[in-house]
């Protein structure tokens, strides 16, 4: 369930993320809207498996199991703490309307969070091996 739920919210936040990259230049109010959702859905993702990582007994304490050697699933939490930098630097240039700096960044921070997004899904498992 805690798997279902991850992936669940990461799924919103990638197509709030690609909603918004669509509606870029021709509707700003909504490019706004999904790009918020985007990183609402994105940072509850994040809150909520940190929470279970370390406060809540583990990620196999919730049934959620690596498929991966562990030097794989540190470079994909390497990259995805990358992408979630990246994200909140977007949002907050986007918020403060620094338009080019916002514009460069999205041609990082898109093909990046999607490679972390795919990898995700394939590293991670709810059932042991």
């Amino acid at each position: 369930m805690a798997l279902f739920l991850v992936n669940s919210l990461m799924t919103i936040s990638i197509i709030g993320f690609y909603l918004g990259y669509f509606f870029r230049k021709r509707d700003q109010k909504r490019h706004r809207f999904f790009n918020t959702i985007g990183i609402l859905a994105n940072l509850s993702a994040a809150v909520y498996l940190l929470s279970i990582k370390y406060l809540l007994g583990g990620i196999a304490f919730h049934q959620i199991y690596p498929t991966a050697p562990e030097i794989i699933i540190h470079i994909h939490r390497f990259f995805a703490a990358i992408a979630l930098i990246l994200m909140l630097c977007m949002g907050y240039l986007g918020w403060k309307r620094k338009r080019n700096l916002h514009v460069k960044l999205h041609y990082i921070f898109l093909p990046l969070y999607t490679i972390v997004y795919i990898s995700g899904l394939f590293l991670f498992q709810s059932k042991p091996l």
